[in-house]
């Protein structure tokens, strides 16, 4: 079947607000959204699956076959879409609609994303939300330790730990270091895309006024600017494990990931805040800072000159 394809992909970063600027896109009445948010499908040659993390592979057993086969009425945040025939399936849905878009956070980070996305949708858009690299490692840090990814307590150590495994790549290390250096990752989509078709955002700008955001986002798309979305919903916000060790077995063990594809929607609240905190909640020190600006200095500067913004603020 010739199911439509997308006309713009958002692209990352990691924690950065790319969950729920999903969320927002999928509230417009003209844009249709994936039912899998990360389908990683156009970074498949920079995939690594034999040296996946175990608990990367629980993330993306989700039996995506039978999902596709049946109502896909049920949203699933990553999976590890492998054939065209199962990415066609995704936008089986999408009649009717104006826009219509993907969202993998894997696309910025691997380079064989841009050039695959361009030579299938040669007139997509590309959307993009940038977020200070230091607060962005503490933020995927803070992450991994709710989701059970790590039982680290510091921080550098995990860091370089992570930067210095023998192998590298999306689902197989945390890439902490390289999720940073957007620079390098914006000059990749500014190879393939005429640069009015890629929109980056800042995540200072939307976290400063979200509605503004959403309507300088929904013109770029080429959508109604003026319908209101949702942006008060926070999904993904940080919180700890109450108990963190065996947190971290459950996650590693898969047993998470089955109970969540079991239990209804209206439990989940309630099973969060028995499992985690969001008081407590470690904080970012000098000796963290003072580290990660050593990393992105130079990166930020030459972001900033492809911007043509002034960054030095994410350094002070």
């Amino acid at each position: 079947m010739d199911y439509r394809l997308p006309d713009f992909f958002l692209v990352g970063a990691v924690k950065a607000g790319t969950t729920a600027l999903h969320l927002f896109l999928d509230q417009h009445p003209e844009i249709y959204m994936s039912p899998v948010k990360e389908t990683n499908f156009f970074s498949q040659a920079d995939m690594d699956e034999a040296h996946f993390n175990r608990d990367y592979r629980h993330d993306v057993n989700v039996g995506l076959d039978r999902y596709l086969e049946g109502p896909m009425n049920r949203a699933i945040h990553i999976a590890n879409v492998q054939r065209w025939d199962q990415y066609r399936k995704l936008f089986r849905d999408a009649t009717g609609y104006r826009m219509v878009g993907e969202a993998s956070n894997s696309y910025l980070l691997c380079p064989s994303a841009a050039p695959a996305i361009a030579e299938a949708c040669p007139d997509a858009r590309i959307l993009m939300m940038l977020r200070n690299p230091i607060d962005r490692a503490w933020s995927q840090y803070i992450m991994n330790l709710r989701l059970g990814k790590t039982l680290s307590e510091d921080f550098i150590e995990e860091f370089n730990a992570d930067s210095n495994k023998e192998h590298q790549g999306w689902g197989v290390s945390h890439n902490y270091r390289e999720l940073g250096h957007y620079a390098r990752q914006l000059e990749r989509f500014y190879a393939h895309f005429p640069r009015e078709r890629v929109k980056v955002l800042l995540y200072d700008d939307y976290r400063a006024d979200p509605a503004a955001a959403m309507q300088d986002i929904f013109r770029f798309l080429g959508v109604d600017p003026d319908v209101a979305v949702d942006t008060d919903q926070r999904p993904n916000e940080a919180a700890v494990p109450r108990f963190k060790r065996l947190n971290y077995l459950l996650f590693q063990s898969g047993v998470v990931n089955a109970v969540k594809r079991m239990v209804p929607e209206s439990w989940k609240g309630a099973a969060k805040s028995a499992m985690f905190s969001k008081a407590d909640i470690p904080q970012i020190g000098e000796r963290e800072k003072d580290f990660l600006r050593q990393e992105y200095g130079e990166s930020v500067a030459r972001l900033g000159h492809l911007l043509d913004r002034d960054l030095s603020h994410w350094l002070a």
